[in-house]
């Protein structure tokens, strides 16, 4: 077994019922589902350093997820740097990066379209190297339906 595949153990080990709690507050999702939701995130997370690794639309719910997570700031930077040695920053595109992908679907569509497809393509491959099929199959086929951004709309609590 490989460092990376031990450190990827290990992390799939940690839990957090607080996190899980919190969840469940903002969610219509049983516990279960939030602890599912909870290891897709920090395999998501455990991949994230690596370029080329972004969150695309199917992978809202993980995102959900890892925002709540952030919430608890002290124990989420303890995480991090217990399991990746330095913190894993959250950062949504700027206003610049969203001006200059407007302005891209502007000029070539087509071009700005095939582009996307790439930088998907390349992070399916990243996903499927280090997390396996079963991860991919989750997180791009099955998570895209299950929670779509109107599903998730109707889960979040009111």
């Amino acid at each position: 077994m490989t460092m990376q595949s031990t450190s990827l153990a290990a992390l799939l080990q940690y839990k957090n019922e607080n996190v899980i709690s919190r969840f469940t507050d903002l969610f219509d999702v049983g516990e279960e589902e939030a602890e599912e939701i909870f290891m897709e995130t920090k395999k998501f997370l455990f991949i994230s350093r690596q370029p080329g690794v972004f969150i695309p639309d199917e992978l809202l719910i993980v995102d959900e997820m890892w925002h709540n997570f952030i919430l608890f700031t002290s124990t989420y930077h303890e995480f991090c740097m217990h399991y990746f040695g330095g913190f894993l920053h959250h950062l949504p595109a700027s206003k610049a990066e969203k001006m200059r992908h407007r302005q891209q679907l502007d000029a070539d569509s087509f071009m700005a379209r095939n582009a996307f497809k790439e930088k998907l393509a390349a992070f399916i491959s990243i996903t499927y190297d280090q997390l396996g099929h079963e991860t991919v199959i989750r997180w791009f086929q099955e998570y895209p339906q299950r929670y779509s951004k109107q599903v998730i709309k109707n889960l979040r609590k009111h």
